[in-house]
């Protein structure tokens, strides 16, 4: 495993039970740190206790009855048959040592692979680790020294050149050591030799066992399990901007391992082992011991420990300072099957096409990918990280955001421009605003999203009357994306946005304003240079047609406030996309690089952490007044679609309200709503198979954006819940 890089970001630790990172049980954790020390201390330390406690039983066998030798054999754990393959640089000799230390494993073969080094190099490192562990009799196999496709990708120098530290050692074992099977021949070979017994653990690039499903269909099928360190779950990138470095080393492999291999599969993938990083003070304490193989680490580990502990390689690692190994995850998994306590199970495959998504790995949430199998992919116990426990510091790309609360009866009135595809949580943002004291709404430019454009002009002017509010101008603006046809947005909200809900007295589109969306945008805000807070829930066609129009508009607005896209390449449209970047890609990409303005974003992630409980929405819907009324007529559709099983597994993180909309319009009205965000440049993906639409973060800086938007993580959930009520009143 390779770590590379320049910025990476915090994460988001908000939500309970869904993600890595929330919430903490000291002892809980303190026994899960526990289990971790202990599995690589004994790495070097338990082959001596091990060898000497298996004498003294022979001995002691050899002085019993034969029937009693093989009553207590099988009392006895049988060998857990593990066949390895590695790009050996120091995280893998960690691995590698750790299962070596565990007497109930046996290791039937290392084979090797381009990685972190030359696989002519990775050959020599894994010698010289066994002759570290005096267990060179395992036999160590060369596999392929470049990529499916291209060539190796640059490695970077953090396990130094030679992947082992760049460490002299003269007595080091020589090439004249490995099989002369080649790797992919022994895989085949040594898994048919011992059919539904062998645990493969895979933590380098997949080159090897790719080549060795092609080369025999039927190996999945006879591997007991496979355990790979690899992928990245939240589009957290460490060898380019969205990718893990073994799945971008060789991402048709990565595809072909992903989609072909359907034995049991457990994933250690790049942000679980951030999140499960040990302190510093336990790695002085693990080198610090007195026996060869801690004074072999501690010499090939010296370059990769100053490395880490460089300032620029925190953000690589999620904001964190700690010790990672991240090889070691994957293989302590395969040698205890307790060691990981939760996981999620989900389709997993592999982005192909994108520019800055390329070697990606796409978690199937929603079921898009129509896949059967599904990877167990490794978490914390839920709630299991915190800093003082860890002896780790966030980066300093956590922002809170001040709150000015006590100003507010100094303050001019905000002025908003809202740019909607009004479905029903356009209507429930456009009625909070309307509810918020000290907020004008100078006007509502409408787009294609929900429903056609026509239909989401009549429910805006519908809202607007249930609201006692038709004096606000509404505009007419794109039907259609820039590029293509308007996407299909099925039926949540109804075919007409809000619900089919029939409302006789609806307005007229007679009552539109005869001036384009496009257009009165740039007016309004040329009219109120500094004072206009564009907030967009919708398809940013609109926005993007206008920023072409008057390149000067973005430096006019007081700030941008969008709900959509996605941080942890979570999708509700497509398997990576959000809705609202999806249904125009193009727009969303030319919004995130020329509007410089403050720019803040509700995501779809986000809107699903911060759902509120269904009893909330009984007792908002059930307040005696005409608008309460006309949002339970409207939003009955929508709340039975949001209870069936395939919407439920869409919104992530549990069944609730979620009314994405209205989070970026809370954020807009009131400064001391949002708690809590990250700081990141954004951009948008183009060209991928599976994430074309996705919205890309850029934790590492390798888009060299200055600009950054603030990606809302935390609000005040009280505060909401005031202001949702009171837009019904």
């Amino acid at each position: 495993m390779q770590v590379t890089g320049r910025r990476l970001a915090g994460n988001s630790n908000e939500v309970e039970e869904a993600r890595p990172g929330k919430g903490t049980d000291d002892g809980v954790l303190t026994q899960q740190l526990g289990q971790t020390h202990s599995r690589l201390m004994s790495s070097l330390r338990k082959k001596r206790r091990g060898m000497l406690q298996m004498k003294a039983e022979q001995s002691s066998k050899e002085k019993q009855p034969q029937g009693l030798q093989n009553s207590q054999e099988e009392g006895v754990k049988m060998n857990k048959k593990l066949l390895v393959d590695v790009d050996c640089g120091v995280d893998d000799a960690q691995a590698i040592m750790l299962a070596l230390g565990d007497p109930s494993v046996q290791i039937l073969g290392i084979t090797c692979v381009h990685g972190n080094t030359t696989v002519e190099n990775v050959c020599k490192n894994v010698l010289r680790v066994l002759q570290a562990c005096r267990k060179l009799e395992i036999p160590v196999f060369k596999g392929a020294d470049k990529p499916i496709l291209g060539t190796s990708i640059s490695v970077g120098n953090f396990h130094g050149q030679d992947g082992l530290g760049d460490a002299p050692d003269a007595s080091a074992p020589g090439l004249d050591l490995l099989q002369r099977e080649n790797a992919v021949s022994a895989l085949i070979r040594i898994v048919d030799e011992n059919p539904g017994e062998v645990s493969l653990v895979a933590m380098g690039p997949l080159t090897n066992l790719a080549l060795a499903v092609r080369m025999d269909p039927s190996l999945p099928g006879k591997l007991k399990g496979l355990y790979i360190m690899g992928g990245n779950t939240e589009s957290r990138g460490n060898a380019s901007v969205c990718a893990e470095f073994n799945f971008a080393a060789d991402p048709e492999a990565a595809f072909v391992v992903l989609n072909d291999y359907q034995c049991p599969t457990h994933l250690s993938c790049w942000e679980f082992t951030c999140y499960s990083q040990l302190p510093w003070e336990f790695c002085d304490a693990w080198l610090g011991q007195d026996s060869d193989k801690a004074r072999f680490m501690t010499k090939i580990f010296h370059h990769s420990m100053e490395e880490a502990k460089n300032e620029s390689l925190q953000d690589v690692c999620l904001g964190c300072t700690g010790f990672i190994s991240c090889d070691s995850y994957a293989m302590a998994a395969a040698v205890d099957e307790s060691f990981i306590t939760e996981t999620d199970r989900y389709p997993v495959s592999v982005e192909l096409t994108g520019t800055h998504t390329r070697g990606m790995m796409i978690v199937d949430t929603s079921g898009f990918l129509k896949k059967t199998h599904k990877a167990s992919i490794m978490k914390k116990l839920k709630g299991c990280f915190q800093p003082t426990v860890l002896g780790c510091i966030l980066s300093g790309t956590t922002f809170v955001l001040l709150s000015l609360q006590h100003l507010a009866g100094f303050r001019m009135m905000k002025k908003l421009l809202v740019d909607v595809d009004c479905g029903v949580d356009d209507a429930q943002a456009i009625m909070l605003a309307l509810a918020t004291p000290k907020v004008e709404l100078l006007g509502i430019t409408c787009v294609h999203g929900n429903t056609a454009v026509e239909n989401v002009c009549k429910n805006t002017l519908r809202v607007l009357q249930a609201c006692n509010k038709l004096e606000i101008p509404v505009f007419k603006g794109a039907d259609r994306p820039i590029l293509g046809n308007r996407l299909n947005a099925g039926t949540f909200h109804g075919k007409d946005g809000l619900g089919d809900a029939p409302d006789p007295n609806m307005p007229g589109l007679d009552q539109l304003q005869k001036e384009s969306a496009v257009s009165a945008i740039i007016r309004i805000v040329n009219e109120n240079p500094g004072e206009v807070s564009l907030v967009a829930t919708a398809p940013l066609t609109n926005l993007a047609l206008a920023v072409r129009m008057d390149p000067s508009l973005p430096g006019k607005l007081k700030g941008l406030y969008i709900m959509g896209g996605n941080t942890e390449s979570r999708g509700n449209t497509s398997v990576c996309g959000e809705f609202n970047f999806t249904a125009d890609p193009e727009a969303a990409y030319i919004v995130l690089n020329d509007y410089q303005c403050p720019t803040y974003l509700a995501c779809w992630e986000f809107t699903c952490y911060n759902k509120l409980p269904w009893e909330f929405c009984d007792a908002w819907l059930e307040q005696k007044t005409h608008k309460a009324r006309f949002m339970a007529k409207i939003f009955r559709h929508s709340i039975e679609a949001s209870k069936t099983e395939r919407f439920e597994r869409e919104f992530i993180a549990g069944s609730g309200l979620i009314s994405c909309d209205s989070y970026a319009m809370a954020a807009a009205v009131d400064d001391s709503f949002v708690i809590e965000s990250d700081q990141f440049p954004v951009s948008v993906e183009l060209v991928g198979t599976h994430t074309r639409g996705m919205m890309i973060v850029d934790t590492l800086g390798l888009l060299n954006k200055t600009h950054k938007a603030f990606i809302i993580k935390k609000v005040d959930m009280a505060k909401f819940k005031k202001m949702m009520m009171a837009a019904l009143k």
